[in-house]
């Protein structure tokens, strides 16, 4: 019996990285949530918890991110 989890494709951390730049160039800043949401609903997740794997994109100069009032959480953009 298949469970819920064997249906989610578990990305590469280059197609991650991809997936979340070019989720960002189409969308504009999102929320942690909202590209959580935008990936499972693709099938698909990061292959830390997405905070953390947001984070190591950040420590590597792909993304920006910043706490926001707005969006109640982290706020994540492209530079």
């Amino acid at each position: 019996m298949a469970t819920a989890s064997s249906d989610v494709e578990v990305m590469e951390t280059t197609a991650a990285e991809q997936f979340v730049i070019d989720l960002l160039r189409a969308k504009g800043p999102l929320s942690t949530m909202e590209i959580e949401k935008a990936a499972r609903k693709e099938h698909k997740r990061c292959p830390d918890q997405t905070v953390i794997f947001l984070t190591k994109m950040k420590k590597k100069g792909l993304i920006r991110g910043d706490a926001s009032m707005e969006k109640k959480g982290w706020a994540w953009w492209v530079p």
